[in-house]
């Protein structure tokens, strides 16, 4: 059980860390950590399902300004998935559980990694105007440092403390009440969408919208095949507008 907790936590803190030093390779996102706590379970490919679900549901999520942070999907995918393969219940409890415990999460990094680091920078600034480099470069590495250590310690505690207590949660609560969580998180997904949708949605991309849902509907086309179709109309219009720029260059060099 230890050495389970132990390997979540480290793959949440490396995932963590991800855009601070390996150039945002995006190994901090929910598919890819679910994926990764999966093969610590000998279950991968439930792993990945658990993950792309939670991918679905924050793909929405956007923090604007530095003091709106969004939720932390990345160590909430890597305790939810654990949770879920620890315990063999079914990913909607999860997918239902999963915002609150990113919230939760964000809140733990309100509180630790992100106060520390702005006293870092600070110092670092101070040290950059007395032209002091050697402080500036253990500031540096010490704020990477806690962008490791706390989201690893909260996620090693969450597993040890928080992974036996949603066992028992799943034995002692009703029936009804997990089948209505069940219902809901099956709109978390939608929810995920249409949050995605208030930032791209406009009259010129509305028809494609329509025919997706249209291909699903009424055709019953799986979402690999809408991403399919997808892609080979993305290359029509692209296509399409190379081509009409192109004529209106030439049109202007007749001029």
């Amino acid at each position: 059980m230890f050495m389970k907790a132990f390997l979540v936590a480290l793959i949440a803190g490396i995932c963590k860390i991800d855009n601070r030093i390996f150039g945002m390779t995006m190994i901090q996102r929910p598919l890819i950590v679910g994926t990764l706590v999966g093969f610590i379970y000998g279950n991968p490919v439930e792993g990945m399902i658990i993950g792309a679900q939670f991918e679905l549901l924050s793909m929405g999520l956007v923090g604007i300004g530095a003091h709106s942070g969004m939720p932390e999907i990345t160590l909430g995918s890597a305790l939810c998935t654990g949770f879920v393969l620890g315990s063999g219940t079914g990913t909607e409890v999860a997918l239902a559980l999963a915002l609150p415990i990113s919230t939760f999460a964000t809140t733990i990094g309100y509180l630790t990694w992100i106060p520390l680091n702005h006293l870092l920078s600070e110092r670092a600034k101070r040290a950059a105007e007395d032209g002091n480099t050697r402080t500036m470069e253990i500031c540096q590495w010490m704020g990477l440092f806690n962008y490791f250590f706390f989201p690893f310690l909260v996620v090693l505690l969450g597993m040890l403390v928080g992974a036996p207590l949603f066992e028992y949660l799943i034995k002692v609560i009703p029936a009804f009440i997990t089948d209505g969580i069940k219902v809901a998180s099956n709109m978390l997904p939608a929810l995920g969408f249409a949050l995605l949708m208030q930032l791209t949605y406009n009259k010129e991309l509305a028809p494609y919208l329509f025919i997706g849902f249209v291909f699903v509907a009424f055709l019953g086309m799986s979402n690999v095949g809408v991403a399919i179709v997808g892609a080979i109309l993305a290359v029509l219009v692209f296509n399409s507008s190379n081509h009409a720029n192109k004529e209106v260059a030439v049109n202007d060099n007749e001029i």
